[in-house]
């Protein structure tokens, strides 16, 4: 396995790398827990914060370990999907022992505004969990690491902001 699951500090749980991982590198396969519906809303004991939203609309619980990809906003891998399978692919070489993290603002329009503890030099503080709030220079450098789902989908959005 490319990652462990170590304590973060403030952040609770996050995956490190255990090895050298290449530009690039599939780190993992997200899997499913399972899906919630309203008939089974989230249990006791299971986070908001460990879901994952289709693009048809249905939800899912991220099962462990790949739940504990923290978010950052310097990641150093980004989500992308195929075929509704999404997989954690590293941006750049990632050195052993060094968190692995994703900007969980790359794929979420109209969200929640909640407070970034990411501890990033580059840190965004409050987000508004919406990928056109962020700054238009930072939606530009973001536009390789999108999901082609959502490129797909907010492509009007998107050129809007290339016209820019």
């Amino acid at each position: 396995m490319k990652y462990i699951v170590k304590q973060t500090g403030q952040k609770g749980l996050g995956i490190y790398a255990s090895q050298k991982i290449a530009a690039y590198e599939v780190i993992a396969k997200v899997d499913y827990a399972r899906e919630v519906t309203p008939d089974q809303p989230l249990h006791e004991g299971e986070s908001y914060d460990h879901q994952m939203y289709l693009p048809d609309g249905r939800v899912f619980l991220v099962a462990e370990p790949i739940c504990y990809f923290n978010h950052s906003c310097g990641s150093n891998a980004f989500l992308y999907s195929a075929d509704q399978q999404y997989y954690i692919i590293s941006k750049h070489t990632i050195p052993a022992d060094k968190e692995i993290t994703i900007d969980y603002e790359l794929s979420a329009v109209n969200g929640d505004t909640w407070e970034c503890k990411c501890g990033s030099k580059n840190c965004r503080g409050l987000h508004t969990w919406d990928f056109f709030s962020l700054p238009k220079r930072i939606i530009l450098e973001s536009l390789p690491y999108l999901d082609p789902w959502f490129a797909q989908v907010h492509g009007n959005r998107i050129k809007h902001v290339l016209n820019q």
